[in-house]
């Protein structure tokens, strides 16, 4: 009872015979199934000056081949008597380009520093196999595009010194100005793409046309894209490819200050103070998922609106990754520590 038997392996009937065939939705895994492989390569030139300063510059690049995609393979309907069928295939293709340089000092009159630049490009079908389905089954580079995580821009710095013991202080003063460190962290980067896949939307004018990118508390967020610059297609999946426009960028500074404090040979007091977002930046979300993509409208060739949140912005990066108010990307915060190290 309550067992529906196909009569044939497409289910064009079934035992009872008045009982409606059912839309079955089926997975399945491809007879060409392979082994993803990938391949990296870089070229990288160094120069040193004197003793305490190299900077490096080089290019560093990587390919992914044969890798996990899923898609519909009845998504144009060639088995009427079945719902979705997803397969798992190995079909998918990555690209990694960047140019990337550092300068680095080391240990230099007690200042040591690594400053870090990274120009990328990644390009890829589908980031996230298990997250997302192909657009095309069957043309698969559609979908080709800026990887979820491009990143095309990226600077970082980590800096740290040694601050010099006075010659001068005895007693309490010894205590008072001497053994003292100072570290920064500094880590800027350019904006994600948001869309993983193609948003079945026209582009018909400039997306940043019009937008202050403040935030505005009566709006919810920060408006980053206009929406009156996307519109529903009259037909097919739209002229927007997949992750054409990028959402917010990201930045902050970190300080952390130390004092040591000796007790005996081997047992030392740590006074550490450490400060996050030192300069209280608004980092706003990032990634895919970021930006309000709900076009608020399905009347073909209508402009996008507001209405369902299209172009916002309405989370902080901490908030968003799931670590509200205490991390780096949030506003400024400090912790103060002590620690007995022997």
């Amino acid at each position: 009872p309550g067992v529906i038997k196909c009569n044939d392996p497409l289910c064009t009937s079934t035992t009872p015979g008045t009982t409606p065939v059912p839309k079955f939705n089926l997975y399945s895994v491809s007879p060409d199934f392979r082994t993803p492989y990938f391949y990296n390569y870089n070229l990288q030139v160094e120069k040193g000056f004197g003793n305490a300063v190299v900077w490096q510059i080089g290019y560093v690049g990587s390919g992914g081949r044969k890798l996990n995609i899923v898609s519909n393979i009845n998504q144009n309907g060639a088995f009427p008597t079945f719902g979705n069928i997803l397969q798992l295939n190995t079909i998918g293709t990555s690209n990694y380009n960047a140019l990337q340089t550092i300068f680095r000092t080391r240990a230099w009159r007690g200042f040591s520093s690594q400053f870090a630049y990274t120009w990328a490009h990644s390009l890829d079908e589908i980031s996230e196999y298990r997250g997302a389905i192909a657009d095309d089954a069957f043309n698969l580079k559609r979908d080709y595009g800026n990887s979820d995580y491009d990143t095309r821009h990226l600077f970082t710095a980590n800096i740290a010194y040694d601050v010099p013991n006075a010659p001068w202080a005895t007693g309490w003063s010894k205590w008072l100005v001497n053994n003292w460190q100072v570290s920064s962290l500094w880590t800027f980067h350019s904006g994600e793409p948001s869309d993983e896949v193609r948003l079945g939307l026209d582009v018909i004018g400039d997306p940043f046309a019009g937008v202050s990118h403040k935030f505005s508390a009566a709006n919810g967020g920060t408006q980053w894209w206009n929406p009156a610059a996307f519109a529903f297609p009259a037909s097919g999946i739209g002229n927007l490819s997949r992750n054409r426009f990028v959402g917010p960028g990201y930045g902050t500074v970190d300080l952390s200050v130390f004092k040591n404090i000796p007790i005996t040979e081997r047992v030392k007091i740590r006074l550490q103070a450490d400060m996050f977002n030192l300069l209280n930046r608004i980092n706003l979300s990032q990634g895919p998922g970021a930006v309000g993509s709900s076009c608020g409208t399905s009347t073909p060739g209508s402009p996008c609106n507001t209405s369902a949140g299209f172009g916002l912005v309405s989370d902080t990066a901490g908030d968003f990754f799931g670590a509200p108010g205490i991390v780096a990307c949030e506003a400024f915060n400090m912790q103060l520590a002590a620690k007995i190290i022997f």
